[in-house]
């Protein structure tokens, strides 16, 4: 039988209350993301644009945009400091944000090849929403992080790999790539990725991500090209969690079990000793699902708007 591991959350915070406090909705809130600054970053669309047939992403949205930055006592995983930016009309439908030298990097998830002319899907931004530099970094993007050392890492859902939205030769093709700050390509994943299902960046600077259909983490540092491979032994895992001693993860259950979590430690270049993971909070078990990670920062949610914070 798994043992348990018991996490109590120190305090939450009501993201309803925080989110009308600046005057947003439900109804304008895009994404929420952890830097490598260690803060979070919301980003708010004032008109997100309907999917096209109810399911195809639209690659514009010709709206305005704001974002608010949370500072961070991960210690006492509380907000010490809030700062609300208004970015002006913007004309991608962006889905991520995340902290760069010049301001903030937004990205869509989405982009159309356009004949050889593809759209510019990712904005350099200052905070009053000036571009300071635009460029593609493909279709189909499922994950977005900005390390200070190795540049942007993106990892691609199926459509970003097999093609899409007119492109024959998807850039996602590889399934994870990593990006200079202006759109160079740095690397690129070798293994036969079809869609990237997780993914993080530990706090040494190496790429974590674990991939469909064959369900294996990998560990790779692209500045002295070693790489490892791990077999989790999950199908259809969404979440991941690197402990600062890049010695335990964490994910959730796969398929169908996306709210339960489990932690195993790295022995031997394997996976091992398993352990349930059960979150509490004022003495009661809670039911969260992790909605941002970077290295071993995460953010969970209950119910839509219960917001935890914890540093593993």
């Amino acid at each position: 039988m798994n043992q348990k591991l018991l996490i109590e959350f120190k305090n939450h915070i009501d993201l309803g209350d925080l989110i009308k406090k600046y005057n947003q909705s439900f109804d304008e809130y895009v994404t929420m993301q952890i830097g490598f600054d260690g803060n979070v970053y919301i980003l708010f669309n004032k008109n997100i644009p309907e999917r096209i047939d109810g399911m195809f992403v639209p690659t514009e949205s010709n709206s305005n945009y704001s974002v608010l930055l949370l500072q961070i006592d991960w210690n006492e995983e509380k907000i010490i400091n809030e700062k609300y930016y208004d970015l002006g009309v913007q004309k991608m439908n962006y889905s991520f944000v995340q902290p760069i030298s010049e301001g903030l990097l937004l990205v869509s998830s989405r982009c159309r090849f356009n004949k050889g002319n593809p759209e510019n899907n990712a904005a350099i931004v200052d905070f009053n929403g000036n571009i300071i530099d635009e460029f593609c970094l493909g279709d189909g993007i499922s994950h977005c992080f900005v390390h200070p050392d190795l540049g942007i890492v993106i990892g691609y859902f199926d459509e970003g790999v097999f093609g899409n939205y007119g492109w024959n030769n998807p850039l996602g093709a590889c399934g994870v790539r990593v990006w200079g700050r202006g759109g160079q390509d740095i690397w690129q994943a070798d293994k036969n990725i079809y869609d990237c299902y997780a993914m993080n960046i530990s706090e040494t600077g190496t790429i974590w991500y674990y991939y469909y259909d064959e369900f294996k983490l990998v560990n790779v540092s692209i500045n002295n090209s070693c790489e490892r491979e791990y077999v989790p032994e999950i199908d259809g895992a969404v979440s991941l969690i690197i402990s600062k001693d890049n010695l335990t993860i964490m994910m959730d259950k796969g398929y169908d079990a996306n709210d339960e979590f489990v932690a195993k430690k790295i022995i031997d270049d394997k996976l091992c000793d398993e352990v349930n993971i059960s979150f509490m909070y004022q003495g009661k078990c809670r039911k969260v699902s992790l909605i941002s990670s970077y290295g071993s920062k995460a953010a969970f949610v209950e119910n839509g708007t219960c917001l935890f914070l914890r540093s593993f």
